[in-house]
């Protein structure tokens, strides 16, 4: 995905980070949903991981590679920095959330209330009632990964299918497919939970001579 998530995902096309809602009902981890599942988000209050992400067009053509780092803190905060091929961070507080790009010299501040509910990032940052957002059922095993399936209930969701890959209920890999038939495949690595995450990392001060788009009401 090229330039932070539409609306977060598209503009970065990236999770969770993609990206990001945190401000919705309290998070259902009913005994009916995949185990999987359920056993990584019990009692998660953070996680990191490095990643690596490829963006692929309709026919499997490969569109884009990037790698970079996220961090999520419970309930609401994500910090999302991708590396190469340049360098963007969508950075939220679970109030603001901020996107730069450094090569643009641009921040555009959002209220993370607006934007991208239906996203991953909204699954492993927020507080969502997953029952209600979403048909979860489980897939086969393959490449050694346990997936789940999620279908966004509402039609007009960026996502068709969000798919989360588990190995031992750890969370490994997602795979985001659009309605415009794009594939959006993140691998994690190094994956930490439960880790101390310094409250600053998921603030942001604008540097010196960006511009900044304040898109908050």
């Amino acid at each position: 995905m090229n330039k932070i998530m539409n609306a977060v995902f598209h503009q970065s096309k990236y999770l969770l980070i993609g990206i990001f809602l945190f401000s919705t009902p309290i998070i259902s981890i009913a005994d009916e949903q995949p185990e999987h599942l359920s056993n990584f988000l019990k009692d998660l209050e953070t996680f990191s991981a490095a990643f690596e992400q490829i963006s692929l067009n309709q026919f499997g053509e490969e569109l884009e590679k990037s790698v970079g780092v996220m961090h999520i803190r419970r309930p609401g905060m994500f910090h999302w920095a991708y590396w190469e091929p340049y360098v963007q961070y969508l950075i939220s507080d679970g109030v603001n959330l901020w996107i730069y790009d450094e090569d643009l010299e641009q921040v555009t501040i959002r209220d993370i209330s607006n934007v991208i509910e239906d996203s991953p990032a909204a699954i492993l940052g927020g507080e969502i009632d997953i029952d209600a957002h979403y048909v979860v059922i489980n897939l086969d095993t393959t490449d050694g990964n346990d997936w789940v399936e999620m279908t966004p209930r509402d039609v007009e969701s960026q996502y068709s299918s969000i798919q989360l890959g588990f190995k031992d209920s750890q969370l490994y890999s997602m795979i985001l497919l659009d309605h415009l038939g794009q594939t959006t495949v993140i691998k994690l690595l190094d994956m930490k939970r439960n880790n101390a995450l310094n409250i600053e990392l998921f603030q942001f001060t604008v540097p010196e001579g960006v511009d900044v788009i304040d898109s908050r009401q």
